[in-house]
C-alpha cells in the first residue's frame, strides 16, 4: 500500500512580526549626511565623523560604542545609558559623548580597553 503523500511537504519558516519594519530604504535615508565618497566614486560611512559613547569603569577600562552622526540621536542614547546604569550595584566612574569617526568605534575591542589613545575629550570638535 502507497501513502498518500510520496514527498515530504515544504514548510515555510515563521514569519517574523517585525520583519517589515527595517526596510534598506529607511536605513538609507537615516543615515544620510554621513556617507563620504571614497576614490572609486562609492559613498562610504565608514570615516564619518559623529559622536559615540564612552564608558569609564573603576578598573581603568572604558568601552566605547554607539556611533551615530546625529548629535541629537546621541544625546538620546547618553541619556538611556546613564539612567540604566544609575540604579545598578556596579556602576561606571563616567559615561559621556565623545566626538569620533565610524572607523575608529568600528575597530575598538567590544570588552574592556586600556588603550590610552582611543578619543577620551568631551570638548574635542565642539564651538
Amino acid at each position: 500500500m502507497l501513502p498518500a503523500i510520496t514527498h515530504a511537504p515544504t514548510v515555510a519558516p515563521p514569519r517574523r512580526l517585525n520583519a517589515g519594519r527595517w526596510w534598506p530604504g529607511r536605513l538609507v535615508t537615516a543615515r544620510t549626511g554621513a556617507a563620504v565618497p571614497d576614490a572609486d566614486g562609492v559613498a562610504s560611512d565608514e570615516f564619518a565623523w559623529g559622536y559615540a559613547i564612552r564608558r569609564e569603569w573603576p578598573n581603568d577600562v572604558h568601552d566605547l560604542f554607539g556611533f551615530t552622526p546625529d548629535a541629537a540621536t546621541a544625546q538620546r542614547r547618553l541619556d538611556r545609558d546613564r539612567s540604566f546604569w544609575r540604579s545598578g550595584p556596579v556602576r561606571p566612574t563616567a559615561v559621556y559623548l565623545v566626538p569620533v569617526n565610524a572607523a575608529v568605534v568600528r575597530r575598538h575591542p567590544v570588552e574592556g580597553c586600556r588603550n590610552s589613545s582611543c578619543p577620551d575629550a568631551p570638548e574635542r570638535g565642539q564651538r
